[in-house]
């Protein structure tokens, strides 16, 4: 009683292990992308008609010998496929090819040496993801000319959500017969909200200023005389990013370890994306009629999971809607090995009742 802040000392303590409770190993990591007698691993450069190297995309592709079904993953910001424990389980088993779309500017874009200032990665420097629909035409071009299969789902991760529904609203869903959604950006705290009240005012602002970066971090004053520098950027770690990797193992050179500011071009991107899906749902018309899954959880670190279920609705009448409680942004990346187990789980069944098993 009566005792000031500044007279209690806070004792900080840091837990540092050999990674023996990761959930994905670098080990785990690695040996997916080796050949085996049942399985092969390609990839696949997909180039803009631009000739500018910041304008590929990249398909890797994991490849069975008698497959009858082919799933197409795409990517979410700054992200990269590092998710053989749950492919294994929800597709590999189950007869699955595997094929993950790495859009411009993202992914494995920046191991190729595609990305020149490690601040843009994810950046769209047209501020219009219809940028991405001929990416994901020629993605479904090489897999549709390697087998023709029975089943195609389409899987997405945050924004990759609103990449693959512009696809959609502007090319049909002929080529899927579903979709799962992990935690997808629909609408949720961004500038997003504030164009669809604005919307003029903010595709002004926007298209001005695509390449302009919001929130840089810097390098703190404790740390001022060793700043980390890459690719000649000065560069801050990242401890959301930092967390991930310590339980889920990835590559740096495919996914930031760094704090990666947003760019106005992306903001435009999305925006663009939930003006024309809402005018979609004020039509009274549907993304699709085909089955999806959205799946989110009320702990997520990135979005407002309130905002996502509600504007799954906007996409069309067949949804399923699961909202966990105790998961991360990426539902299949939670720092409780339980956590990722269940989900897996729950989509199994989902896929199940679809026919999609």
């Amino acid at each position: 009683e009566g005792t000031r802040m500044e007279d209690v000392e806070v004792c900080l303590r840091i837990k540092v292990s050999d990674g023996a409770s990761r959930v994905v190993t670098k080990e785990d990591t690695e040996k997916q992308y080796e050949n085996t007698d049942d399985m092969s691993y390609v990839e696949k450069v997909i180039e803009d008609e631009s000739g500018k190297p910041q304008d590929n995309a990249l398909l890797q592709c994991w490849q069975h010998s008698s497959p009858s079904k082919a799933v197409l993953w795409v990517l979410g910001r700054n992200d990269c496929f590092m998710h053989m424990h749950v492919a294994t389980k929800l597709f590999f088993e189950k007869g699955y090819d595997v094929y993950v779309f790495n859009y411009k500017m993202n992914g494995h874009c920046r191991k190729k040496g595609w990305v020149s200032d490690p601040h843009y990665n994810s950046h769209c420097f047209s501020g219009d993801f219809n940028v991405y629909i001929h990416d994901i035409e020629q993605s479904l071009k090489i897999i549709k000319e390697h087998h023709n299969y029975e089943t195609t789902l389409g899987y997405a991760h945050s924004t990759g959500g609103p990449i693959l529904v512009n696809y959609l609203m502007h090319r049909g869903d002929d080529a899927f017969d579903g979709f799962v959604f992990n935690s997808p950006f629909l609408l949720a705290h961004t500038l997003a909200e504030f164009a669809l009240k604005n919307s003029m005012v903010a595709r002004k602002l926007f298209n001005s200023y695509n390449d302009m970066k919001v929130g840089v971090a810097t390098t703190p004053e404790e740390l001022k005389d060793t700043p980390v520098t890459y690719l000649g950027t000065e560069v801050v770690v990242s401890s959301w990013s930092a967390r991930i990797w310590s339980m889920h193992y990835f590559d740096w050179a495919t996914r930031p370890l760094y704090k990666v500011p947003k760019t106005l071009g992306f903001a435009q991107g999305v925006t663009k994306v939930h003006i024309n899906l809402k005018k979609v749902f004020d039509n009274k018309d549907t993304v699709t009629t085909k089955p999806f899954l959205v799946i989110t959880a009320r702990a997520d670190d990135t979005l407002d999971s309130k905002g996502t279920v509600s504007r799954a609705d906007w996409i069309g009448p067949a949804r399923t809607e699961v909202e966990l409680n105790d998961a991360t942004h990426d539902i299949f990346l939670s720092n409780d090995k339980d956590d990722t187990d269940m989900v897996v789980d729950m989509v199994k069944v989902w896929m199940k009742n679809k026919g999609f098993n």
